[in-house]
């Protein structure tokens, strides 16, 4: 026997054959009548403690049809044990693909967010001053010509609006969401406080004039450019994106929201500085006006600047010339 290593078939009669020693003996029997009767010369079988060797070809023919039997025997074998496996296998896989789905689920639910309904509120040049309240109980007065966008329903994290024109802001206090007012260049961070936003569109300087609390500004990348303490106001060169702050009477500047401009105290030069604001107009005090006069009282605003005008004109002594509503020429009466 010289192509059937003798240890391969120790290994068989001792049953430790692998798959692939047990095709190699297949294969080798099955090549020749002579190498069955020798594989038959080499096998033994225990008979009472002591071997008996078979020489006849029915013998030979036996042992080979067990030989086939042990293969196909072992071949089921490893069938059934590796469908047990795959059973298993896809019962685990089931749950594992059942935990994943489950989790996906979970994440979705508790992570995405449907985009807020959102609001927009408009006031035209020739109507009153709007106020509104949002969500979150901030109150929002609303200038004419002016805008405000802002969502139905805030999110869990912030609250952010944007603006264009002249709005002033009473912001609830929320310290797990921080308050976002954006404008076209900037943007306010508010954790709560009362502030004006003067921002329109085709003005060259933009500004925000704090009345309480403190509040930071940012850029259109949200890095900080400065804070705000109450009393000041930011302004800003929308051409040059220059800034800078300043101390004001944020009282004074932002009393369009109440309806009504209070002085007690103030010179008439503040007072038009005012009105400017309020307006959008430059005034000019042309020479023998008081500017440094101080002056007591209030009036209410009116719709426009020719109406506020006249209604000043009535209880001061004063001359005005509006240039195409843009700019007011003050001269004294004489």
């Amino acid at each position: 026997m010289d192509d059937l290593d003798e240890k391969l078939v120790e290994r068989y009669m001792a049953g430790e054959c692998s798959e692939a020693e047990m095709k190699q003996i297949f294969n080798w029997l099955n090549a020749s009548e002579d190498n069955r009767k020798e594989w038959l010369k080499l096998r033994m079988i225990p008979v009472k403690n002591s071997f008996i060797q078979f020489a006849e070809s029915e013998h030979v023919d036996h042992s080979y049809r067990e030989l086939r039997k042990d293969h196909v025997d072992l071949m089921l074998l490893e069938k059934k044990i590796s469908r047990k496996i795959a059973r298993r296998f896809m019962r685990y896989a089931a749950v594992f693909l059942l935990l994943i789905g489950l989790s996906s689920i979970f994440y979705l639910y508790f992570t995405y967010q449907e985009e807020p309904e959102m609001v927009s509120v408009v006031v035209d040049g020739n109507e009153p001053v709007n106020k509104i309240c949002l969500d979150d109980s901030t109150n929002v007065w609303i200038s004419e010509g002016s805008k405000i966008e802002y969502p139905k329903k805030f999110g869990k994290k912030e609250r952010t609006v944007s603006v264009e024109g002249k709005v002033y802001f009473e912001v609830a206090t929320d310290a797990n969401r921080p308050f976002f007012v954006k404008t076209g260049e900037y943007t306010v961070k508010v954790p709560g406080t009362s502030f004006e936003v003067n921002a329109y569109r085709f003005r060259q300087l933009s500004d925000v004039t704090l009345v309480e609390g403190t509040v930071e500004i940012l850029d259109r990348n949200l890095v900080s450019l400065c804070a705000l303490q109450a009393g000041q106001q930011f302004e800003m060169d929308k051409l040059t994106n220059r800034f800078f702050t300043r101390k004001v009477d944020a009282e004074i500047l932002t009393a369009w929201h109440g309806g009504e401009l209070e002085f007690d105290g103030l010179t008439f030069a503040e007072i038009t500085k005012a009105l400017e604001r309020q307006y959008n107009v430059q005034i000019i005090l042309e020479n023998g006006i008081a500017k440094d006069k101080k002056l007591v009282g209030s009036l209410s605003y009116q719709k426009d600047i020719q109406e506020m005008m006249r209604t000043i004109a009535l209880v001061i002594p004063i001359k005005y010339d509006i240039k195409i509503n843009t700019t007011v020429h003050i001269y004294p009466k004489n």
